[in-house]
């Protein structure tokens, strides 16, 4: 299996668990917006899953980079439009007993995963591409 196809299947894998996960939010974390994330999870999957059978053309890929940076921008303000760039240390995930996650802090590590993730999905796509495209 190639290194690509593996990333693919990883990718596929790994965001519908996510998806999963997202259910326990309203328990976790005293809100309903668990919606939010298994739609955007599901979509990080859908997209490898795409790839994995050459159905992906990279210009969503590259509308889904700068929606996830932004997202990512956005989750990382407080209330007061403060930007918190210490949310996307792991560190900073639990509070400071160590028993409860920090929820802006969990969900701003999430959008950098989504973020990285399609950032390599368009460097593996544009080496898809160079490689059908013959040399002129």
């Amino acid at each position: 299996m190639k290194p690509a196809a593996v990333f693919y299947v990883l990718g596929t894998l790994l965001f519908f668990v996510f998806a999963f996960l997202q259910f326990n939010d309203a328990t976790q974390y005293g809100n309903h917006d668990a919606w939010i994330w298994i739609v955007l999870y599901l979509i990080g999957a859908l997209f490898n899953l795409a790839a994995l059978f050459n159905k992906l053309s990279i210009v969503p890929v590259y509308i889904w980079f700068g929606f996830t940076a932004g997202s990512l921008l956005f989750r990382m303000q407080d209330d007061q439009g403060n930007l918190h760039l210490d949310w996307i240390n792991p560190s900073k995930y639990w509070d400071d007993s160590g028993n409860q996650m920090i929820q802006q802090t969990n969900e701003s590590g999430g959008l950098v995963i989504l973020l990285i993730w399609a950032l390599i999905q368009i460097i593996l796509l544009k080496r898809q591409q160079s490689k059908q495209t013959p040399a002129s």
